[in-house]
């Protein structure tokens, strides 16, 4: 990716819209970016990493909002375009912040386009400009990631050396976003939850498995010397021990099972012998116990005989009478019927009397009825009259009731337009006071903008004066650093320098001992030798030289890190005196000018906020002026709407009274009330219906009085001859009765009536004498049989049997019981023991799983001895790429005396390591870490990995064109010579192809690349950006 046209509105220092055009560079690919602190430098790397990923370049400045220019005006909203150039192609892409304009409650205006410049026409890359959609579409162009890009395209202030001297736990954050391993992190997490869900269960399965074991101790009794009581006595016992004891207790219950059940056996048949003779025992002494029982029974039935035989003559009496009954209920039935015909009789002749009497009563009712037509025909005209005046009442009611309603309403009407009236001035009285605060404020609040500039101005160069003192007190501070830092090298080296010679001079000593004559010298190679040196006492070692000039190094290299940093600070000190003098400001008496401008910004501060609030407030006022306003007008229409409405209704008031009193002078006063009216209706229409309903009754009541007299008297003749007849039938009933007496032999009627028996008696006694003969017969037999078959047997004692049975009993209850205990105990032991099996074998198999599970969850976690994660060991492979390209640059700016190693060794507090540098100093032979290296050193060596990083991607990904990078800050920290060498990297970088753009105070590099792009403030404090090709 190359950029060729930046364009920025309303962002960050730049108010309006500042065109970069790359394109002004030519040939020179690598540039400057240069200007005083706070005008905006970093700001153009911001504006591309936007374009591109929608944020900033640096983390400290993730918020896009904060990207807006504080200079920008409402209506203008912040956008960043640019056109880039990549693999041949051109593409442009556009992006808008959205933000809150005055007046407006939401942030409104977000814009996102991308597309490709094919012919000079731009062609859209997606089917929505979408934020989604152009951020999926710029990563598929560029193939790399906000972060990737930010690490190794982009460099941003404060964030250069992350990689290089951040802990393992940061790089590994950095690596994991740059390639993407956070997918084996994830796996991890998964593994965790994973095994934590198998260490759950296999708990819960241990659980079960030892609720199993003690459920044991409650269920089976514990036999003493038993191994399941010796299991149970121990502390801790496991599942196969109990699993050895219960199957020694079901041997031992299954065998006193077998015991208990032959024995059972045994006491079983020994009980059914014995309860087979005790019941042949009872059933003889029952045969005894009845053949007494049919003796008494025979004794008692010769006692009942005489009364039988007294039974047996009765029972023929009341047969010979059975033969007279139907002649006797002949007569019973005519004598019947002669009393009933003689009340109906006397019962036709009362209603004949009662009829007649009726007749005279409804005959004189219906005359005197008669005689009321007149009246019925007046009441009829007066309903008729009342009913008519009906309708006109009803219409008086409802006129009155409009002559109220319309009254009340013209009152009304009255009212609301006094109330009207009454708003309407005091309306106007409320605009005119508002309208008048309005034009004061606005007067006021039009002096903000000279207020804010001036404070803003105020406050830079407070800021200013702040950065000089500062500057002044560590450029003083840095200078007797380095003072002291030169008096000690100055010492070291003495001190080095006189031991050196002492100890060359004792090694020319101890060579001299071994110098003989006509022997060649192997320092000068003469075989004579006039003047030896002589040995000299206390030679110093070569440790004790070796210890001092590696003081004398320490000494020297920490002077000369003293001296580049106070230069550093000499230039700064003098680049921030060079604007202070542009803006005005007297370097003398910095602490009283800076009181002064602190005081003035105080002021100036207060009132900025007073102003802008009032400010604040101007849109509400001015709204609730035009609410004043609207109000007033919409209060004035409403007025002269009732005002109209008000007229029309005095005019119906008027006609709607006038037809009220045409009505009141054609109904009569005492009938106007509608109440009363339909009272008198009703009670007139009552009294007309009683009186043509007591006509209507009289002639019904006449009628049925007429016709129920000739039916009585009908009747009354009929019942007449009905009795005659009957009196004739039953003397002849009587006459058959008598005769059939005499026939049967009967005296009279009353010995007649006492042989007579009613039937079922008859059949109960008749039943009674019939079971007397059988049951003597019966006895006599039963009696008989059993004599003969008892013959020569007497009774037997059973009370003994009973005894032996009871005693029986007993003891096969016990044998039953112990059986049924045993086989009980012998069920649970059976039971417990498949039970604790089965979760024995369920927990072993959740505990493999587990370790298994916690096993590779260690792996890819890096619990082992170097703490290497999976996702660490993939990135130390990329890391150990990422070096090797690194060390390729670095040993070329460190002029051979650097190169750096991965270091394995172990981060405190057990931490995960594997991801740290250690740098290789090949002047001293020592390996140390990247910390220990000073600041120079440190930027190149993050520059180098940087560019090794790119290297790694553009191969590890496939097919990403890294065509350019931007540098922020980094190069004061250099001496001349570290300087010299990075300066000649980025000019190796530039001759591969790439775009290099370096943010840099550093008046050298200036000096040494011929392309700037300068970035200047005006004087109202924003930006604008020009190049400079030398």
């Amino acid at each position: 990716m190359k950029p060729i046209k930046l364009t920025m509105t309303a962002f960050g220092p730049y108010k309006d819209t500042e065109i970069i055009e790359f394109g002004e560079l030519a040939e020179n690919r690598l540039f400057v970016v240069s200007g005083n602190t706070g005008a905006g430098k970093t700001s153009i790397f911001d504006a591309i990493c936007f374009a591109l990923y929608g944020s900033a370049s640096g983390e400290d400045r993730n918020d896009s909002r904060m990207l807006r220019s504080h200079f920008a005006e409402d209506q203008v909203h912040t956008s960043v375009e640019l056109e880039f150039e990549l693999k041949g192609q051109v593409y442009r892409v556009f992006r808008q912040l959205a933000h809150v304009k005055e007046g407006n409650k939401g942030a409104t205006g977000d814009r996102y386009e991308l597309y490709q410049l094919s012919g000079g026409e731009p062609v859209p890359l997606t089917d929505r400009f979408i934020v989604t959609q152009v951020d999926d579409k710029i990563r598929q162009l560029i193939g790399l990631t906000r972060e990737q890009f930010s690490q190794i395209v982009m460099l941003p202030q404060g964030e250069f050396r992350k990689l290089l001297t951040s802990e393992t736990e940061d790089k590994e954050e950095i690596l994991r976003r740059i390639f993407r391993t956070g997918i084996y992190k994830h796996v991890a997490d998964q593994l965790n939850v994973k095994r934590k869900e198998m260490q759950q269960i296999g708990l819960a399965l241990q659980q079960t498995r030892d609720g199993y074991i003690d459920h044991i101790k409650k269920m089976i009794p514990v036999r003493e010397g038993s191994l399941l009581e010796h299991v149970f006595q121990q502390e801790f016992c496991n599942a196969h021990q109990v699993l050895e004891a219960l199957s020694e207790e079901v041997l031992y219950y299954e065998e006193l099972t077998k015991q208990l059940k032959g024995k059972l056996e045994q006491e079983t048949a020994q009980h059914r012998q014995l309860a087979e003779h005790y019941h042949q025992a009872k059933a003889l002494n029952a045969q005894f116990d009845l053949l007494d029982q049919l003796s008494g029974k025979l004794h008692q039935l010769a006692a009942e005989e005489p009364a039988m035989q007294e039974l047996e003559q009765r029972l023929k009496l009341a047969t010979q009478a059975v033969q007279l009954q139907v002649h006797e209920q002949h007569y019973q039935e005519a004598v019947d019927e002669l009393a009933r015909r003689t009340k109906l009789l006397a019962e036709a002749e009362a209603a004949l009397h009662q009829t007649q009497q009726q007749l005279g009563e409804a005959e004189t009712a219906f005359k005197a009825e008669e005689q009321l037509a007149l009246v019925r025909e007046n009441q009829a005209r007066e309903l008729e009259r009342l009913q008519g005046y009906l309708p006109k009442v009803e219409e008086l009611r409802k006129k009155e009731q409009v002559v109220r309603e319309l009254d009340a309403e013209v009152k009304q009407g009255t009212r609301s337009l006094e109330e009207q009236q009454r708003i309407l001035e005091e309306l106007a009285r409320d605009r005119q006071k508002l309208s008048e605060e309005i034009g004061a404020s606005e007067a006021r609040t039009a002096e903000l903008p000279a207020v804010t500039d001036k404070l803003r101005l105020l406050r830079e160069q407070a800021k200013l004066i702040q950065e000089l003192t500062k500057l002044n007190a560590s450029l003083k501070g840095q200078l007797q650093l380095q003072i002291e830092l030169r008096k000690a090298f100055e010492q070291g080296d003495q001190a080095y320098r006189k031991l050196e010679e002492r100890w060359i001079g004792g090694q020319a000593g101890l060579l001299a001992r071994h110098l003989h004559p006509g022997e060649a010298c192997p320092v000068c190679g003469s075989i004579e030798h006039p003047q030896k040196a002589e040995t000299q006492q206390d030679i110093p070692d070569r440790e004790e030289l070796e210890r001092l000039r590696q003081a004398r190094s320490d000494a020297e290299r920490k002077y000369l890190e003293a001296e580049a940093g106070r230069k550093t600070l000499q230039q700064q000190l003098e680049e921030k005196e060079a604007l202070a003098r542009e803006q005005g400001i007297s370097l003398d008496q910095l602490e009283h000018l800076f009181e002064r401008l602190v005081q003035q910004g105080r002021q100036l501060a207060e009132a900025e906020k007073q102003l802008k609030e009032e400010l604040a407030g101007m849109p509400a006022r001015k709204q609730q002026l035009a609410a004043l306003e609207r109000s007033q007008e919409d209060t004035r229409t409403a007025r002269e709407q009732l005002q109209q409405q008000w007229g029309e209704l005095r005019t119906t008031f008027a006609r709607e009274s006038a037809l009220l009193e045409q009505l009141l002078a054609e109904v009569p006063e005492e009938l106007r009330s509608l109440e009363q009216l339909k009272q008198g209706i009703l009670q007139a229409d009552q009294r007309k219906q009683q009186l043509e309903a007591s006509w209507q009754e009289a002639q019904r009541r006449y009628r049925e009085a007429q016709d129920r007299s000739l039916q009585a008297t009908e009747t009354r003749k009929h019942a007449e001859r009905l009795k005659n007849d009957t009196e004739t039938a039953c003397k002849r009933s009587q006459l058959s009765y008598r005769e059939a007496l005499e026939r049967a032999g009967f005296a009279s009627e009353d010995q007649y009536k006492e042989a007579k028996l009613p039937e079922s008696t008859f059949l109960e006694l008749q039943q009674q004498l019939e079971e007397y003969k059988s049951e003597v017969a019966l006895n006599r037999k039963r009696l008989e049989e059993l004599s003969a078959e008892l013959a020569g047997k007497e009774r037997l004692m059973l009370s003994q049997l009973e005894e032996q049975m009871r005693e029986l009993e007993q003891r096969i209850e016990a044998t039953r019981a112990g059986s049924m205990d045993a086989g009980e105990k012998l069920r649970k032991c059976l039971e417990s023991g498949e039970q604790i099996q089965a979760a024995e074998a369920k927990w072993q198999e959740a505990e493999r799983e587990y370790q298994l599970v916690r096993g590779l969850h260690d792996v890819i976690r890096g619990e082992n001895s170097k703490k290497l994660s999976f996702e660490r060991y993939l990135q130390v492979e990329f890391l150990e790429q990422i070096i090797h390209q690194a060390n390729q640059r670095l040993q070329r700016v460190s002029g051979g005396q650097y190169y750096l190693i991965r270091s394995d060794r172990m981060e405190k507090r057990g931490k995960q390591s594997g991801l740290g540098f250690d740098v290789y100093d090949n002047y001293t032979g020592q390996l140390r870490d990247v910390k220990t290296l000073s600041g120079g050193e440190k930027f190149n060596a993050s520059l180098c990995l940087a560019l090794g990083m790119a290297d790694v991607i553009q191969a590890y990904e496939g097919g990403i064109s890294l065509e350019t990078m931007f540098i922020d800050e980094g190069f004061g920290s250099l001496d001349e010579e570290s300087l010299n060498k990075a300066i000649d990297t980025l000019i190796d970088l530039q001759q591969t192809g790439r775009m290099i753009g370096v943010i840099s105070h550093v008046q050298e590099l200036k000096q040494a690349i011929p392309a700037i792009l300068e970035v200047k403030k005006t004087k109202d404090g924003h930006s604008y950006t020009q190049f400079i090709i030398r």
